[in-house]
């Protein structure tokens, strides 16, 4: 009886250290696979703000070039009121 209790306990003892290495095996390749996944989502993230900068990037040009436009409307807009309203004119003083 006793014998049967120490191959008992010994093959518990070599199942437990088997089960130890199967995990130990599958925890090595589950850690491979998220380094895989965290180095494409870093790729992924870096791609995508780099987009969104550029397109900051682009609507900022717009932004500028629309403001340039308006001054240019605005002085166009100045320019053609003094030529139509030529008692708007400052006078030229007389020597």
């Amino acid at each position: 009886m006793q014998k049967l209790y120490f191959i008992l306990i010994v093959s518990v003892f070599i199942l437990s250290i088997l089960f130890a290495i199967i995990i130990w095996r599958q925890t090595i390749k589950f850690e491979k696979k998220a380094l895989v996944a965290k180095r494409a989502k870093e790729e992924y993230l870096n791609q995508l703000m780099l987009e969104q900068e550029e397109e900051r990037k682009l609507a900022e040009l717009k932004f500028q070039e629309e403001i340039a436009q308006e001054k240019q409307e605005s002085q166009l807009e100045q320019i053609t009121e003094t030529d139509e309203n030529p008692t708007d004119k400052p006078e030229e003083p007389m020597e």
